[in-house]
């Protein structure tokens, strides 16, 4: 009978990394709202603490992230130079979001992951309903936007070979400082919402940028693999690693065939089902930031 419902837990595990790697793939994120209610409902057959959901979260979509993110980069719907420009700092930022999420309590962390979720998701639909309709006056010339911006990065001397140029270069270009200044900012999200903050930095390029949607989607997820491997890292102690392992699996097959999805959706189509995404996923948000509100005031009382 142990083995049997140890068995159980292996599968449920695999199925949720599948389901939120697809997620991840598709649409660019929602891996987080797949996995943390996943791991935490009291009624699953995994009942972790927000901490531990974070954290098996973080490193199983870390691995959905890397294989996605290669899809992407594999068929050259990533910016390079942008995506190591956000993801450089953000890697140093995450660590510091790290140290200071474990010092915050469960519910805590769950309120800032719903209640944050519900403060942007409205400013993510609007930029997308701006970005739709900038793109239905520019479709024919979409791709070529994306060349140019590239070209425009690769000038500033920001490549992959160059990487140590970067803070220099920031400091003597607005363009980098801004995107640079970003990065840290998106590195303490990601490791306080466990990649929280992929819906993030695909506003910042949809707005920031001319990209079109599969451009910004590749070069959010490739942006952030470094912040999630970092803040995932630094979990190391709270990650409950074979369900961890079995979610992470899930997750890897699920983001590749994902991004093959998204791959094959035409600009709108893919928009779309992002500004879907934000509707479900926000309205569980608002659910669950209630519930954080009211297990608070109960323990406080």
């Amino acid at each position: 009978m142990a083995s049997a419902t140890q068995f159980m837990r292996h599968v449920y595990a695999m199925a949720v990394g599948a389901t939120a790697g697809t997620t991840v793939g598709v649409v660019g994120w929602g891996g987080a709202q797949v996995i943390i209610p996943s791991m935490t409902h009291p009624g699953s057959l995994a009942n972790f603490s927000q901490l531990s959901a974070t954290g098996i979260s973080l490193s199983s979509l870390s691995v959905s992230a890397l294989s996605s993110g290669y899809k992407f980069w594999h068929d050259d719907r990533v910016n390079i130079p942008l995506a190591m420009t956000i993801g450089i700092p953000a890697v140093i930022s995450a660590r510091v979001g790290s140290h200071f999420a474990k010092k915050l309590s469960g519910d805590v962390l769950a309120l800032f992951y719903n209640g944050f979720s519900i403060f942007l998701i409205p400013t993510h639909f609007w930029i997308q309903q701006r970005a739709s309709a900038r793109h239905a006056d520019t479709t024919s010339i979409g791709d070529s936007n994306a060349k140019n911006y590239t070209q425009q990065m690769l000038s500033m001397k920001v490549t992959s070979d160059m990487s140590s140029d970067l803070v220099s270069s920031a400091a003597t270009d607005p363009l980098l400082m801004q995107h640079a200044s970003y990065g840290l900012v998106s590195g303490i999200i990601s490791s306080l919402m466990g990649v929280g903050g992929l819906p993030l930095t695909m506003s910042y390029i949809t707005e920031a940028t001319d990209l079109p949607h599969h451009y910004v989607q590749g070069t959010a997820v490739c942006a952030l693999i470094p912040s999630i491997l970092m803040s995932a890292a630094s979990r190391m102690n709270a990650i409950p690693f074979q369900t961890a392992g079995y979610v992470a699996l899930g997750a890897m097959g699920g983001g590749y065939g994902g991004a093959k999805v998204a791959l094959s959706l035409s600009e709108d189509q893919l928009r779309y089902l992002y500004m879907g995404s934000l509707v479900i996923f926000g309205g569980r948000s608002a659910v669950g930031a209630f519930r954080n509100i009211r297990q608070i005031r109960r323990k406080h009382r």
